[in-house]
């Protein structure tokens, strides 16, 4: 399922062609909040971990599947409570005939609860 448009969408991105920086508003209106604990909606990691991966797709004009993920920190709940949206910056390089894409500095804008 793309994400893009119904959990997020994209304000801007710019491009260096094997680098990118994204600004992206968090769509609370989406129905993934009203069941992903009613009353206190939180962002899934899940959904952020496809956001991420539908960034690099843009990167590199065509669709990617995540093949291993050798590290992710979650390291704080995000709450719809003053949540404006996140920033991020994807760097893709050549892994044979794979792409890696390393994800540096995807924050949270505004709120954000400690674990």
């Amino acid at each position: 399922m793309k994400l893009e448009n119904n959990y997020y969408k994209l304000i801007s991105m710019h491009s260096d062609g094997t680098s990118g920086v994204f600004h992206l508003s968090l769509r609370l209106d989406c129905e993934v909040y009203r069941g992903h604990f009613p009353g206190n909606p939180v962002c899934p990691g899940v959904c952020n971990i496809q956001m991420i991966k539908e960034c690099a797709e843009r990167l590199t004009g065509q669709r990617l599947h995540i093949s291993r993920i050798r590290r992710c920190r979650l390291t704080a709940v995000a709450n719809s409570d003053g949540l404006s949206g996140i920033d991020g910056k994807d760097r893709l390089a050549a892994c044979g005939e794979r792409i890696c894409c390393h994800c540096h500095r995807w924050r949270r804008k505004a709120h954000v609860h400690g674990l």
